[in-house]
Parts: C-alpha cells; sequence; structure tokens
C-alpha cells in the first residue's frame, strides 16, 4: 500500500516539477563588472555599469548599437526597466530560428524613442517586393534619465507590450509563433540604461 501511495504522489508531483522547470525565469541583473556570459554583442558598447547594462552605438560602426541575449524561446513574458541617458531610439525584438521561416532578417520589434512606441514588423531582406509594416503604435513622453518599465508579452501570433503605467500595444501577424533563438536589443545615438531583465517561457 505504502508503495502505491508513493507511486501516486510521483505521478501527481512530477508533472508539477516539470512545468516549474520549464518556467522557471531567466534573470540578468548586471551587477558583476563584465558582462554576461549568454549576451552577444554584435555593435556598439554594452558593458555593465553601476548595477545595469550600458548600451551606447558607436559612430564607427555605422550601424545601431546590436546585441544578442542568447535565451531561446518561443512564447514567453519579458520584462525589464530602461531609461534614455541620450539615445534616440531604442529597440527589443527577435529573429526568427534558422528554418522557421523562409524571410531573411528581423522577425518584428518594440521600438521606443522619447515620445512614441511602436511594434513593427521587419521586412524581407531576401524578398525585394517585402515592406516593413507598423502593426501598433502610441504616443509616449519619456524624460531623460527616467528610468520605465516594459513587459513584453509573446503568446501564438499575438504581441502584447506595456510600457511605463499607462502605455498598451498589441499586435498579431501569422509569423510570430515561431521559435526564436535569442532576443535582440538594439540602441540609436547616444546611451541607454538597462536593468533588472527577466525572460519567463509559457
Amino acid at each position: 500500500m505504502a508503495y502505491r501511495f508513493l507511486f501516486a504522489l510521483i505521478a501527481v508531483l512530477l508533472p508539477c516539477s516539470l512545468l516549474l522547470a520549464e518556467t522557471k525565469p531567466f534573470v540578468e541583473k548586471f551587477e558583476e563588472t563584465s558582462r554576461p556570459k549568454k549576451w552577444g554583442v554584435n555593435f556598439g558598447y554594452w558593458e555593465p555599469e553601476a548595477g545595469h547594462l550600458v548600451a551606447r552605438q558607436l559612430e564607427k560602426d555605422g550601424h545601431l548599437a546590436a546585441s544578442r541575449w542568447q535565451v531561446a524561446s518561443q512564447d514567453s513574458v519579458i520584462e525589464f526597466r530602461f531609461r534614455f541617458a541620450g539615445a534616440k531610439q531604442f529597440h527589443l525584438g527577435f529573429d526568427p530560428a534558422p528554418g522557421e521561416l523562409k524571410k531573411k532578417g528581423h522577425l518584428f520589434s518594440l521600438i521606443i524613442t522619447p515620445t512614441t512606441a511602436t511594434i513593427k514588423k521587419h521586412h524581407d531582406k531576401a524578398d525585394k517586393k517585402s515592406k516593413e509594416a507598423i502593426l501598433a503604435t502610441a504616443s509616449v513622453k519619456l524624460q531623460k534619465d527616467e528610468w520605465i518599465a516594459v513587459r513584453m508579452q509573446t503568446i501564438g501570433n499575438q504581441v502584447s507590450v506595456q510600457v511605463g503605467k499607462n502605455i498598451k500595444l498589441e499586435a498579431s501577424d501569422d509569423s510570430f509563433h515561431v521559435k526564436k533563438p535569442t532576443v535582440v536589443f538594439r540602441v540609436g545615438g547616444g546611451d541607454i540604461h538597462i536593468d533588472d531583465l527577466v525572460l519567463i517561457k509559457k
């Protein structure tokens, strides 16, 4: 009888433990003096300073500062806070994993400036007729050095975003529910500061 009870208890608890393992968050606090191991840099300056990540476009690159947080996902929630410290634009988005789509380039991005927040579907770089599309946009008023909380949820083909307390955006597209190998960050202009970054797989 004791064995039957034990097996029954395992049968109940095992799925719960697997669920917890799947939803364990990925967290970056940027409290170390070196860049996180999962943080890859393509262009620009991306280094922890004073307990947050400093991102900066470099003129010599001739390209937006670009980096990839090397955490794979498909459905997820991303939460973090950031502040403008001289930059003119900040992007958070995804690329499709190889083989997921017949498309070259980025999938979609949240693009924030001091005055606007936009969800943009990127064009296919392999198709000259392809065009980018603005799927949702809102006006914002973000002050320099003001910390702003951001939450992006990607479930199926639906993307929901909250910027600060009041700005909410929603968008959907048939191409969005694909595997995503990394989280893509880009910065234009001066500095952006990023902190308290969390990704939870759904």
